[in-house]
């Protein structure tokens, strides 16, 4: 009933011609599930696994997510840990990443995870354009993982979703990159990078 309510009091406002920040307050009461990292927490049972949500986030919701309480562990390692695109119309293929490009081309919907152990100041691109939350195109989602449950944040894990057959051209390949600057060491900086090719 909830779900109606809400998907009822979304077209009303499309209707009514609301402004993008009144759209966008709604938005911020959306809850969503993210596969990948539901799926890491049945892969590390023995993790505390997190989702946490953006600083545009309503006050009284970032008040229920882990803080850091220690001194920020420093960025220790990077890699991105998997795609999940649409090959076709229909199938959906989730792929391990060991490789500069992934083993096919996309279509339709891809989800980039990216595994951050240490703390890190990140910023996505695709190409030439930079993957923000205010960027509609794209949704992130992060998790926050606690590796020996001492709550201490250790590391972080990143998914970032959008539309392929909208950001890349048929026939045509986009970079992924995800790059980190260590808040405890500046000076050290990684950068992961996965080529990806549309149908």
């Amino acid at each position: 009933m909830k779900k109606y309510l809400l998907t009822v009091g979304i077209l009303t406002s499309g209707l009514l011609g609301l402004n993008t920040a009144e759209a966008s307050e709604v938005e911020k009461d959306i809850i969503e599930v993210d596969p990948l990292i539901e799926n890491l927490k049945a892969k590390h049972p023995d993790w505390t696994i997190t989702q946490v949500v953006s600083d545009e986030a309503p006050k009284e919701e970032l008040e229920n997510y882990p803080v850091l309480r220690g001194p920020a562990p420093p960025l220790t390692a990077l890699y991105i840990d998997k795609v999940v695109s649409q090959v076709g119309t229909n199938n959906e293929q989730t792929e391990d990443i060991g490789l500069q490009q992934t083993s096919h081309a996309v279509s339709g919907t891809v989800t980039v995870a990216v595994m951050q152990v240490g703390y890190g100041s990140e910023n996505q691109w695709l190409d030439n354009e930079r993957i923000t939350y205010q960027n509609r195109d794209y949704k992130i989602n992060v998790a926050s993982l606690d590796f020996n449950n001492d709550r201490i944040i250790d590391g972080t894990y990143h998914t970032v979703t959008f539309n392929s057959d909208l950001k890349i051209s048929s026939g045509a390949s986009a970079l992924y990159k995800f790059n980190s600057t260590s808040l405890s060491s500046p000076w050290n900086t990684m950068e992961r990078t996965i080529n990806i090719p549309h149908l």
